[in-house]
């Protein structure tokens, strides 16, 4: 993809992690590689683990790890259809505008070989709302169209040709509503859009929702039409969600039981209009810590491959107690046919130089970078 060489672009460089003194990341890594690779947002930095990493618990060292010297603790991961990242942030330095930052599957090997690279920028222009103002949860459509939740306010689409170089595109469309913030987006294996909705006014006693958007339910800008609205009445806080190879919807959150994965059947999700299906599942875990605040101990789950469900922890201390170890687990397909409460098949814990992981955050499988 073409870099825009511009003043700001080139301020926005990114680094190797060895600029952070996390050379070791780099250099010693020698995991075999495999065709997927594990990636967390960390507030300082990003990780990728792939190979025997994922198979045995234990604290190893990243296969590759990064930063930003302008931006840090992203809040969103996402890969387009030719496998480039992306991400999205809360942190960013020197007053800029907040990003919606690719990396390519090139860049991505330059900076495993020890090389900096320039990002494509995708952000408004001086006092300019176009095409965002704060991007806090992104997604790719099957068309690869860029899908952004701008600031808790709308939901806006940006096509594969307006994000190929940086600039500050007009989004093709912009869906808002009136009734609820939307906090998260994700797409399912049939290209249907689904966003965590906030209710407002707030009322404890109106559920957190799910909306679903079918291709044609957000084929315009205007108030938001979702074919598909599902109650999550157990959900206080909403973090992440996921799908598995079966279209059942896995939910990670606190509720009643704390910090749990809650799974909705697929035989559930096929009505339309407003439901509230019983969870099916309800997954607990001594290794998801000690809830203390309002938030969650949870950052971000994503399936493998082979159906494990990943999870990172300790993403927020100022919610958890003092003994919530900073990980990430994973369970196995049959630990998730079961529920209850789980001991993780995996644990990849912080290693002492805190150079694996750092209050993980949000978690995505992508390419594993050799």
């Amino acid at each position: 993809m073409t870099r825009t060489r511009t003043i700001r672009i080139r301020a926005l460089t990114l680094a190797i992690a060895a600029t952070f003194a996390f050379s070791p990341l780099i250099a010693s890594a020698k995991t075999k590689a495999k065709s997927q690779g594990l990636w967390v947002g960390g507030e300082k930095y990003f990780s990728e683990f792939q190979g025997n990493a994922l198979k045995q618990s234990g604290m190893p060292r990243a296969n590759l790890a990064f930063a930003s010297s302008v931006y840090f603790s992203p809040i969103s991961i996402a890969f387009d259809g030719h496998q480039n990242f992306w991400a999205v942030f809360s942190g960013i330095n020197d007053n800029l505008p907040a990003p919606a930052l690719e990396l390519s599957r090139g860049d991505l090997a330059s900076l495993k070989a020890g090389n900096p690279v320039k990002a494509v920028i995708i952000s408004r222009r001086g006092n300019s709302s176009v095409p965002f103002v704060v991007p806090e949860s992104i997604g790719f459509d099957a068309a690869g169209d860029l899908w952004v939740i701008d600031g808790g306010q709308k939901l806006v689409e940006l096509t594969a040709d307006q994000i190929k170089t940086s600039g500050a595109p007009t989004p093709k469309i912009s869906i808002t509503s009136a009734d609820a913030t939307p906090s998260a987006l994700r797409f399912d294996a049939s290209d249907n859009l689904w966003v965590a909705e906030f209710p407002l006014p707030f009322n404890p006693s109106n559920p957190i929702q799910l909306w679903r958007f079918s291709a044609a339910e957000r084929a315009s800008s205007g108030p938001a039409s979702p074919g598909l609205k599902v109650n999550l009445p157990d959900l206080f806080f909403f973090v992440d969600f996921a799908f598995d190879s079966s279209g059942n919807l896995w939910i990670a959150g606190p509720g009643s039981h704390g910090d749990a994965l809650e799974m909705i059947s697929a035989s559930n999700l096929t009505d339309t209009g407003a439901i509230s299906p019983p969870a099916a599942v309800t997954i607990t875990s001594s290794a998801f810590g000690v809830l203390i605040g309002s938030g969650s101990c949870l950052g971000g789950i994503d399936f493998d491959a082979s159906g494990d469900l990943w999870a990172s922890v300790g993403t927020n201390n100022a919610d958890c107690d003092g003994n919530t170890a900073t990980e990430v687990v994973a369970f196995t397909p049959a630990q998730l046919g079961t529920g209850g409460n789980l001991t993780p098949s995996v644990i990849i814990g912080q290693n002492k130089r805190e150079t694996n992981l750092f209050l993980p955050g949000p978690l995505r499988f992508g390419p594993a970078v050799k």
